[in-house]
């Protein structure tokens, strides 16, 4: 059974949506017969050709509106028949497709986006933890007790240098037996040659 109420421009519609897209057609249609200067072929061609590139409409009560504006230009005969743009008919089903693959496409790019915004903030997130980083680095570099560095490198230097001493210590005992051996081997060759 039909619902009362849903006539626009003397066309019933059978959903409510569709209702609802024909009476923004008819508030549309009007607008443009006030200020549209219809009564000029030239304008009518310019709106019509505007109207159909745009595919501004897709219910009857556009159509109808298509349709007179048509009967205008013929009938001024400023442009022949067969050159005007025909009236496209968007079939129901195809436009119905034609939302939910623009409802899919918007949900898939809302759900692009929202991954491209986690990501981002991970990112600046990431960022900022290795700004900090080095800045306690610098700070640590500053503030750091350098004689801690400066320690150990004496230490090293020292043990080094109690290295060297050790060795010219046994080098000094080892040239002076040496030399006592040296003295003690020339007593004895000149003991013996005496």
């Amino acid at each position: 059974m039909r619902e009362k109420g849903l006539i626009v421009d003397g066309f019933h519609f059978s959903s409510t949506k569709e209702y609802e897209e024909a009476k923004k057609e008819l508030e549309s249609v009007n607008l443009l017969r006030s200020k549209a200067e219809l009564s000029n072929p030239r304008t009518v061609l310019k709106v019509y050709s505007k109207l159909l590139e745009n595919e501004t409409f897709h219910t009857p009560v556009g159509y109808a509106f298509l349709k007179d504006l048509q009967g205008i230009i013929l009938k001024s005969q400023i442009i022949k028949p067969d050159d005007l743009p025909g009236i496209y008919i968007v079939p129901i089903n195809d436009s119905k497709e034609k939302t939910e693959l623009n409802n899919l496409n918007l949900n898939q790019y809302k759900q692009q986006v929202k991954k491209q915004q986690t990501r981002l903030r991970n990112s600046r997130i990431i960022n900022l933890f290795l700004v900090i980083i080095v800045i306690l680095m610098v700070i640590m570099t500053f503030y750091t007790d350098r004689t801690m560095f400066s320690n150990y490198k004496n230490q090293v230097i020292d043990q080094y240098a109690s290295w060297e001493e050790e060795l010219n210590n046994k080098e000094k005992e080892l040239n002076e037996k040496e030399l006592e051996l040296n003295q003690k081997e020339q007593e004895l060759n000149q003991k013996e040659q005496n």
